[in-house]
């Protein structure tokens, strides 16, 4: 009997660990909306995924799109309140790697992944906002819904894909 109950306390004290350990995890589904919030006809989608991890400190992300032409930038917008679709975006604090820099039009069709890395040091933020300075003011934002995916295109340069972060 008392076998039993040490494995139920040892049960029950490691699922108890488990939930608290659970990751914060964000997504984007990227539609037709550029970064005022008007909507955009473009046959392409995506969406980005963001990860919290290193206990608060660093972000993972993977961003993909389908049948996007002409890719021209793609980044992290914050806004100053809650941002949704229809909503203006607020200004680029991150640039995503994986596309060409800006200015530049990649001309081929992009399918699959666009950007896949880490954000774990404020030098990797390019930022007009003094609100989000570090990876954890980022994250901060990013959890109270100001943040926005936009993919930019050289037909679409004020965005022609764009999902809020939640």
């Amino acid at each position: 009997m008392r076998i039993i109950l040490l494995a139920c306390t040892l049960g029950l004290l490691f699922s108890g660990n488990s939930f608290a350990d659970k990751p914060m995890r964000f997504k984007a589904q990227l539609e037709g909306f550029d970064l005022t919030g008007a909507p955009v006809a473009t046959a392409a989608t995506g969406q980005a995924r963001l990860e919290v991890i290193d206990d608060g400190s660093a972000l993972a992300f993977r961003v993909n799109i389908e049948n996007f032409d002409n890719l021209l930038m793609a980044h992290i917008h914050v806004a100053d309140g809650p941002v949704m679709l229809t909503d203006p975006s607020g200004p680029p604090v991150y640039w995503f790697n994986g596309g060409p820099p800006p200015g530049d039009t990649l001309a081929e069709k992009v399918n699959g992944r666009l950007a896949q890395g880490y954000i774990f040091t404020a030098s990797q933020l390019d930022s007009p906002r003094a609100d989000v300075a570090t990876v954890e003011e980022l994250i901060e934002a990013i959890s109270q819904g100001r943040a926005s995916v936009i993919i930019h295109s050289s037909d679409f340069p004020r965005g022609e894909l764009r999902g809020t972060l939640q």
